[in-house]
């Protein structure tokens, strides 16, 4: 899952030209991500915070990059 949650962001930096795949790209990272993260805690009874930060980080990169992106667009585009 944490895979897939990287190339969705991955992929949105290479297509945020097209616009409609940062609002589909964007959430199924984010989606992706978070069930990589519920997946490596319901493994582990206790993960120490370092393991949790590690499990957290595809979701938190999935929304960095969207949001990242959203910003490219608003400042680039001109109609």
């Amino acid at each position: 899952m944490a895979v897939l949650s990287l190339l969705c962001s991955v992929a949105l930096v290479f297509t945020v030209w097209l616009i409609l795949p940062i609002f589909i790209l964007g959430p199924l990272g984010i989606y992706f991500g978070w069930k990589s993260f519920r997946q490596a805690s319901t493994r582990l009874p206790t993960p120490s915070p370092g393991r949790r930060l590690l499990a957290l980080t595809p979701m938190l990169l999935a929304i960095v990059t969207m949001v990242g992106m959203i910003a490219v667009v608003n400042v680039g585009y001109r109609a």
